[in-house]
């Protein structure tokens, strides 16, 4: 009868130390999750930083090029107005 009680007694501390560890394991769980949860989104926020900063530079780098080829094109045209002019001084020294 004795061993009986224990047994119950025991049974129930067993019980309840089982429902005690799932709880904790559970709260632990969530902790975790939280936590990994901000690290990410922290992650994406400085991805998103880079992306935007990669958007800027290659839009500057556009720009560069636009004004490179612009210069390019001024400088043909110059050119060919020079090597027109040298044509005319060399057709106007050979008569």
């Amino acid at each position: 009868m004795v061993l009986s009680i224990f047994e119950n007694h025991l049974l129930g501390i067993l019980v309840l130390l089982v429902l005690g560890s799932i709880a904790l394991l559970h709260y632990l769980l969530f902790r975790e999750y939280i936590h990994q949860d901000k690290l990410q989104s922290k992650r994406l926020k400085d991805m998103e930083g880079l992306v935007q900063t990669e958007i800027k530079r290659s839009l500057s780098l556009s720009n560069q090029v636009g004004e490179l080829s612009q210069i390019k094109q001024k400088t043909q045209e110059q050119l060919d107005l020079i090597k027109l002019q040298v044509e005319a001084v060399k057709k106007g020294s050979k008569k």
